[in-house]
């Protein structure tokens, strides 16, 4: 018995490793992810000057990075995903230039120093997701890869450009000139389905990132996932929704290219908040778990993001967005030190250069940020809201309310008062990047004042003590600042609500759905005009079509839905009209309906 009490404590750890590495616990996870070689030299590294060539190596180890898993930690991430960690042929500094599958890269350290980086994250209740590719290899001689048949001619596809209209080509021809591997041969998936069996296992990785997802055959990947027997996240780089969402059932996760442009577009004041709640709606319905998607701003394929838009407040509004939105949080190294490079390799600086400052700006406010993701209990689920979408401003609602965020594109030096539903009756609420606590109305209204342009995060039971008054939005502070909004330079309860209209009708192939009414919006009552609702969401058992406005608070309209067949023939719904009044302060609104 005791033998067996021993032998049971001692498989604990293990079965709770296994358990804590699927899907759904790294739904509550926030991921940090390094470049190996550019976060620290060595385990007493603690800064110095900046590497001399960032298209080479620039000397950082495993040693140097397990030396940076508490200033990690500060940050609030509970997860880092590694670039890869095989051998690789000369110059491969990135790791993407495979060499030998079961070899480590020696400039990083040895097997015994990775395992080491491993063990010690764990011990700090770290996960560490590893990089893999499995499209091609690296620039050295065929004959020097590993292990067989990876060494032979006939292992790779015939060497062709890739031509992206032709999905064939993106999946057989080359990457930069890169060996692509012939990853439809039996053997070879055999091979690579044993490799990262082997390697998850040999140094307890709990999640896989797979690189250049859409160059390899989709049927490729779902025993190569099953093999792995983590928590795999793929890139597929492309941000047509229906593009990506075609992989959503190959592995577990997938980066979020999808939401990545339009949110970048807002945040960067290059477009609009409408288009990103439009994505978000519509990855919801292209996807079997959005909650499974990584969000991310940038990344080592990307210039930085100060590098496109110069302006840290607004830059903190992203990272607002990416770390308390829906899915898994990704943030690139150096962020928190407002790195700013360009393309590749400007944008993969080391990060011994700024000397591991826990006191700049944007450490601070990641570290808030990420601590407010724990506050409100991990954020794992499907639970965002949409409560406010104005032309400089995007608010939203997680876990039941008890998190609300509010984030502007207007920029540094920026002031304003947004006023919205939060849809929480007398909410108490923490503001936990800034200060002060809130509370919400008896209608669940609230009024938040934005400085110098950064993000409200509002937390409720965080306990914290406010350094200045409770703000309290009674009915009578939401009507007055309706009242005075027409001579104010801050938004008032919303003057713009997203109201989403879905039809029921079943229809045939070619046929299009749309809304028209008494507005120029509505195309004043001339088909042609009228704006087209969606069928993403259409099925046989149900036949919904949706469309999602952004429509004037407090605005009367009256509507039909129109059917237009494929060879033009419209059809109206039987009279009367419809009618419908716009709420005058909330966030969005639906309305249902069945064909008549």
């Amino acid at each position: 018995m005791k033998f067996l009490n021993s032998l049971i404590a001692c498989l604990l750890p293990l079965t709770s490793l296994v358990k804590a590495a699927d899907t759904n616990a790294w739904k509550s996870r926030n991921i940090y992810f390094v470049l190996t070689d550019r976060v620290a030299r060595s385990s007493s590294d603690t800064g110095g000057s900046s590497c001399g060539d960032l298209g080479n190596y620039c000397g950082g180890t495993f040693k140097g990075l397990e030396s940076k898993l508490d200033y990690i930690s500060g940050l609030g991430f509970d997860a880092i995903w590694i670039t890869p960690v095989i051998a690789n042929s000369a110059g491969g500094y990135h790791g993407y230039w495979a060499q030998d599958l079961y070899g480590i890269n020696s400039n990083y350290g040895s097997a015994d120093d990775l395992k080491s980086l491993v063990n010690t994250a764990h011990s700090k209740g770290i996960y560490i997701m590893v990089d893999v590719v499995a499209n091609h290899m690296g620039f050295g001689a065929i004959a020097d890869n590993r292990p067989v048949p990876l060494n032979q001619q006939d292992s790779y596809h015939t060497a062709c450009d890739i031509n992206y209209s032709n999905q064939t080509s993106v999946e057989q021809c080359r990457i930069a000139n890169l060996p692509d591997v012939n990853t439809g041969k039996a053997e070879i998936r055999t091979l690579y389905q044993n490799w990262i069996s082997w390697l998850v296992k040999e140094y307890q990785f709990d999640g896989v990132r797979i690189d250049t997802v859409k160059h390899v055959e989709k049927d490729f990947w779902p025993p190569f996932a099953s093999a792995a027997g983590v928590y795999s996240i793929g890139e597929v780089f492309d941000g047509d929704p229906n593009y990506l969402a075609g992989y959503a059932s190959t592995m577990p996760g997938l980066l979020n290219y999808a939401i990545y442009y339009p949110m970048n577009n807002f945040y960067q004041q290059k477009g609009s908040s409408q288009a990103l709640v439009d994505m978000h709606n519509q990855v919801s319905s292209l996807f079997p778990d959005p909650t499974a998607l990584g969000t991310f701003l940038d990344n080592h394929d990307n210039a930085r993001w100060l590098n496109t838009k110069n302006d840290v407040s607004l830059l903190k509004n992203a990272l607002a967005y990416v770390i308390l939105s829906r899915g898994i949080p990704i943030v690139y190294y150096g962020t928190e030190q407002g790195y700013a490079g360009g393309a590749d390799p400007a944008n993969r600086e080391d990060l011994w250069r700024s000397g591991f400052n826990t006191q700049a700006d944007l450490y601070k406010a990641i570290s808030k940020l990420s601590g407010a993701r724990k506050a409100a209990g991990g954020l794992a689920g499907n639970d965002q809201v949409h409560l406010y979408v104005a032309s400089t401003a995007y608010a939203w609602s997680r876990a039941g309310g008890n998190l609300v965020v509010l984030t502007t594109n207007s920029g540094s030096g920026s002031t304003s008062r947004h006023c919205f539903n939060t849809q929480k009756n007398n909410g108490q609420w923490t503001n936990v990047f800034g200060s002060g606590s809130y509370t919400s109305d008896g209608s669940g209204n609230i009024c938040l004042d934005v400085t110098n342009g950064e993000p409200v995060v509002l937390v409720a039971g965080t306990g914290a003590t406010s350094t200045t008054a409770t703000r309290t939005t009674a009915a009578a502070t939401v009507a007055t600042t309706l009242a005075t909004s027409a001579s104010a330079s801050s938004t008032a309860c919303p003057t713009a609500v997203a109201v989403t209209f879905t039809e029921t009708i079943a229809t045939n192939f070619g046929d299009t759905i749309k809304i028209t009414g008494n507005t120029a919006q509505l195309g004043s009552w001339t088909p042609a005009n009228a704006p087209a609702l969606s069928a993403a969401q259409y099925t046989a058992a149900n036949p919904v079509w949706s469309i999602t406005l952004s429509l004037p608070a407090a605005q009367q309209i009256q509507y039909k839905f129109v059917r237009v067949s494929s060879s033009g023939a419209v059809t109206w719904e039987s009279d009367p009209n419809r009618a419908y009044t716009v709420p005058t302060c909330q966030a969005s609104s639906s309305v249902g309906s069945t064909w008549r």
